[in-house]
């Protein structure tokens, strides 16, 4: 549930936190792992990555480095529609790389320092998306007959992966965050100070020619081809730089033992994100005079932008955030502890937006301003300890969401939004989670069985909800509500000290709880989904095989389920504008994997599989537009069979 009396926005509905492993001041270590594998239909991956830590001043000064490098195999073939020469197999690889220094000092007793800096860098060569469904010729004015799928479409199950953009569509995202920890432990009180700084590029190329070509001159132009281009092709290239100082200290008092056990705190943060986004269509003035026997010029339509761009958008924000919270645990009786917390927080987004095209009355769109929210965040539990082995709670805890800025829509989509009686609003508001949940966690048999249920019913309010127009552009709107109830449990069993099995089942219900439409077409309907998966399910066994020896021989499997949401969704819904009846169901989603391998000593080795079943239905499956014939799709991973190799020292 919410996380935001300690965490604040980005924990609306949960947070989950990665702790890396602390530098030590007395021991030396060092873990590595190399691992190669081959997936089904694709292409040979691998990563490796070390990790040392060593005492540089005995218990005093001690430093960890980490370094880490992965090759993602890809497994989908793409060809050019348009070029039948631009082909690459396997396109959808991608490359992680992680590195990590961090320090611990200790200079006096209970006051330690942390620097640490933190780098990654996440590259994919080619989009996993698969062409599903495509018309036998493209049907166009200009190239009736041309084949836009000249192999065929995909067909997971027989080993095709086709993907036919007439580009690659690479994408980099790369970050790094230095940090410094400083904690000083004074027996009944201790404080910490955090200061981090996050610096982020991100950069994409996506594939536009379906989309806008079409929606300018009409579906007949789904696979455009203009006279005097070798190819014709519309493309974005985003670009995402944000930049996030943050500083939080902390407060706390209070041992295990003691009846009361507090935190008080302030957190700041400032941040900014500058982002540019062209999309580029050279094609455009001449595949205009084709269509409509004129030129852009003389029909009134502004110029491209630099000579080749139909659309400019450049998107400045300054995210500003002052908040104070404070949690408290009180033992109310023995063994009945009450929870209070609450979190208040001043936030401001500051706005520039300027936007220039085709769409655009005098080429030119600008926006600036100001948003002011004041959220609370409060949070009450009660748990009590029945017994050592027997825990029950109930919570209630509210989160949020901040609000953002939309771009301008141009004139095009006007007609359009106004329909849906949307205005031009530069802003939407936060929205806002309120969660209850009640469960226990036992431990039974010397801890040899091990239990955990949980329920919750969480009411979301102000949702906010991207609305996707027919004319290509989309924003962001505050809806309507929606409830979501489910449960979670979870068993581990331990019938020996060498076989432990576990098993662990989820189920959501998550829909609107009302209908808002304009006219005739709703924006949502009452009880609709949101799209949450269902059931899950999670199996998994694992046994070490006992010896005479020093070798430790083990086998691990591991099950998992995800079940089809059948809807209602507005697609389903006839008066809904995105309506298609041509739409199918995606298939539930399951994987079964397994590992087995022997340990002696510090090394271990290791065979596994992912997906060993080959489980490649399409988990989504949809047209690019309502009824229209090009679909696109994506499956789980093939099967993955590798070879790892794990060193502690």
């Amino acid at each position: 549930g919410p996380q935001g009396t300690l965490f604040g926005a980005s924990s609306q509905g949960g947070a989950v936190r990665f702790i890396t492993p602390t530098p030590s001041l007395t021991q030396s270590s060092v873990y590595s792992r190399a691992a190669v594998n081959s997936t089904k239909d694709g292409g040979i991956g691998y990563e490796a990555g070390v990790a040392v830590g060593l005492p540089i001043i005995e218990g005093t000064l001690g430093l960890r480095l980490s370094a880490y490098h992965r090759r993602d195999a890809g497994w989908i073939d793409r060809q050019s529609w348009q070029d039948a020469n631009d082909r690459e197999e396997n396109a959808n690889f991608s490359d992680t790389t992680v590195l990590r220094a961090a320090m611990l000092w200790e200079p006096a007793a209970g006051l330690t320092i942390a620097p640490s800096i933190y780098y990654q860098d996440l590259k994919f060569n080619d989009r996993g998306d698969l062409w599903t469904r495509c018309p036998a010729t493209t049907g166009s004015p200009i190239n009736p007959d041309t084949v836009p799928c000249p192999n065929g479409v995909s067909d997971p199950g027989a080993g095709k992966h086709l993907n036919y953009s007439p580009i690659r569509q690479p994408s980099r995202d790369r970050f790094y965050l230095p940090s410094l920890k400083i904690g000083y432990d004074a027996g009944a009180i201790s404080i910490n100070s955090v200061t981090s700084y996050f610096d982020r590029h991100v950069e994409d190329i996506n594939d536009a020619t379906n989309v806008n070509d079409r929606v300018t001159f009409g579906n007949a132009y789904l696979f455009p081809i203009t006279p005097g281009f070798d190819k014709s092709i519309t493309w974005q290239n985003p670009n995402i730089y944000q930049k996030v100082f943050t500083q939080e200290v902390r407060l706390s008092g209070g041992d295990t033992d003691s009846p009361i056990k507090w935190t008080v705190g302030g957190y700041y943060s400032r941040g900014s994100v500058k982002s540019d986004l062209p999309i580029y269509q050279p094609h455009f003035n001449d595949l205009y005079f084709v269509r409509y026997g004129r030129t852009p010029q003389a029909a009134g339509v502004p110029p491209l932008v630099n000579g080749n761009a139909r659309y400019y958008g450049n998107e400045e924000t300054i995210e500003e955030s002052i908040a104070a919270f404070a949690n408290v645990d009180v033992k109310v009786v023995d063994r009945l502890t009450l929870n209070l917390g609450a979190r208040y927080s001043r936030d401001t987004l500051d706005f520039d937006v300027v936007e220039r095209g085709v769409s655009y009355v005098g080429g030119i769109s600008t926006a600036a301003g100001r948003l002011r929210e004041n959220p609370f965040l409060p949070k009450v539990g009660l748990s009590f300890q029945a017994t050592r082995n027997a825990l029950y709670y109930a919570s209630f805890a509210r989160g949020y969401r901040t609000g953002g800025v939309n771009k301008t829509l141009p004139d095009v989509c006007r007609t359009e939004a106004d329909a849906l009686g949307i205005d031009n609003a530069n802003t939407y508001q936060s929205d806002r989670t309120d969660s209850y949940e009640i469960g226990t966690k036992n431990r039974l048999l010397g801890g040899s069985l091990q239990y955990e249920i949980s329920a919750y019913y969480t009411k979301w309010n102000n949702i906010q909800q991207q609305l996707r127009l027919q004319c290509a552009f989309s924003l962001v709107a505050n809806t309507a509500a929606a409830t979501s109830k489910g449960f979670d449990a979870s068993i581990t069993m331990r019938p020996d000290s060498n076989l432990t099995i576990g098993a662990a089942v989820g189920y959501t219900d998550a829909t609107y709880d009302e209908t808002i439409q304009i006219g005739t077409a709703p924006i949502v309907v009452g009880g609709q989904q949101l799209g949450a998966t269902p059931w899950t399910i999670n199996l998994n066994a694992e046994y070490h095989l006992p010896t005479n020896s020093d070798l430790d021989p083990f086998i691990r499997f591991q099950y998992n389920y995800r079940s089809v949401n059948r809807g209602t969704f507005l697609w389903q819904v006839p008066t809904s504008t995105t309506y298609d009846p041509t739409r199918v169901l995606p298939t539930e989603a399951q994987s079964l994997d397994a590992r087995a391998g022997v340990t002696l000593g510090p090394v271990s080795l290791q065979i596994y599989g992912e997906n060993i079943l080959n489980n490649v239905g399409y988990i989504a499956n949809t047209p690019i537009y309502a009824r229209g014939p090009l679909w696109r799709g994506s499956t789980l991973r093939p099967r993955t069979i590798g070879l790892q190799l794990i060193g502690r020292y």
